[in-house]
């Protein structure tokens, strides 16, 4: 089997299982090295690298760019790159592989639109033009591409990658699973949401759902964590709808204080407008607790696959609180709903997805791809669907 390099832009909590899985249960000699450190805005939301067991791990720093030819000089075999045009280091290593035509894959994100307002127009026109003229002399020579925002092959042939070379992917945290108490009939919502406070976020629909079931009588608590520049709006917004009762802002929380919050909760809602992918709806099916997200999101297709939650019309407040009373009467009917989430865990653990990628890598190795439609991950397989 080749050694595999993989080339990332941080040392990723959602990818560092992954390839620690490939390489100790694979039998793959893998070394991650990620071109640069935690970004502090990541840090602050309590971010922090996770075990990689045997994985050799190297963190790049200011001489990076010679860390990186020195790398590519003594590792042979296959390379994996987070992207080819984003982040100019890994932008680096892409064109280098390309160049030397050296054996490399992709994992990265589909594009993904994340301004608000005429930022976000002018974006939506030109980056469907500019971005595949830098992509596709780099695309073209990927042995593959695993998509980070899930099954979106258009996205990915729009940049230049063959079709058959194209696989869906996504972010696979470890996180524990939690014991929490049995949800009782008479139980309302506790209502989780974490994360980044930006526009693109979706915060403030959340509110104005929760302002909708206020009036419908429906009983709720919500905890929105993080930080941002949308704070101080979202606050406003709270108290204008009356909501100031029932709806905390409690700012960064540690790590240890986030297990609580999972643990107290019984949904964890994801309102983002459009997101590549959303680590905390793995994060909470991980650890048992059922998840309302967006459609805008990546992630979604873990919920519509499975059945462990709902997926609402994004920016909609109005489909969002429907989604919630949806969510709450299956919480009331009894222990379906939490039992579908658990059955659905293994589907999506950093084994499961190392179990895929080794998949795809001796298929790129032994048959050149001569029908994609022969792989499908765990977590898009109908089997793993409950009937609801």
């Amino acid at each position: 089997m080749r050694p595999v390099t993989v080339w990332w832009g941080i040392p990723c909590k959602s990818m560092i299982p992954v390839f620690r899985a490939l390489a100790e249960e694979h039998g793959r000699d893998v070394l991650f090295i990620a071109l640069e450190d935690l970004p502090e805005r990541r840090k602050k939301l309590g971010w922090t690298i996770p075990a990689h067991g045997t994985m050799p791990l190297e963190v790049l720093g200011d001489a990076w760019r010679e860390g990186v030819d020195r790398r590519l000089a003594d590792r042979s075999g296959l390379h994996i790159v987070n992207g080819i045009y984003h982040n100019p280091r890994v932008r680096y290593v892409a064109a280098k592989l390309a160049e030397e035509r050296r054996s490399f894959g992709v994992i990265m994100e589909a594009p993904a639109n994340l301004e608000v307002g005429l930022r976000r127009t002018v974006k939506s026109v030109l980056a469907p033009i500019v971005t595949p003229l830098r992509t596709r002399s780099v695309a073209r020579r990927a042995e593959f591409v695993m998509s980070a925002s899930g099954d979106r092959a258009p996205a990915f042939r729009a940049l230049g990658f063959p079709t058959a070379r194209i696989f869906p992917y996504g972010y696979f945290p470890d996180f524990p699973l939690l014991e929490r108490a049995t949800p009782r009939p008479h139980d309302g919502l506790k209502i989780l949401c974490v994360g980044y406070l930006e526009p693109f976020k979706g915060q403030d629909c959340l509110l104005r759902a929760l302002a909708l079931l206020r009036r419908r009588g429906t009983p709720f608590k919500c905890t929105i964590t993080g930080f941002g520049s949308a704070r101080d709006e979202l606050v406003a917004l709270s108290s204008e709808l009356g909501l100031a009762d029932s709806v905390t802002f409690p700012g960064v929380v540690s790590n240890e204080a986030l297990v609580e919050l999972f643990c107290d909760s019984n949904l964890l809602v994801a309102p983002g407008r459009e997101e590549p992918w959303g680590i905390r709806i793995n994060e909470a099916l991980l650890s048992g607790l059922p998840v309302v997200v967006s459609d805008g999101i990546g992630a979604k297709e873990l919920i519509e696959t499975s059945g462990a939650g709902c997926v609402f019309r994004a920016g909609s407040p109005q489909s969002l609180a429907d989604n919630l009373q949806r969510a709450l009467r299956r919480l009331q009917a009894g222990a379906e709903l939490m039992e579908t989430v658990r059955r659905f865990r293994p589907a999506i653990t950093p084994s499961a997805a190392a179990g895929f990628l080794s998949d795809v890598i001796r298929l790129a190795e032994h048959a050149g791809f001569p029908a994609r439609s022969r792989l499908t991950p765990p977590w898009l397989q109908p089997s793993s669907a409950p009937a609801v």
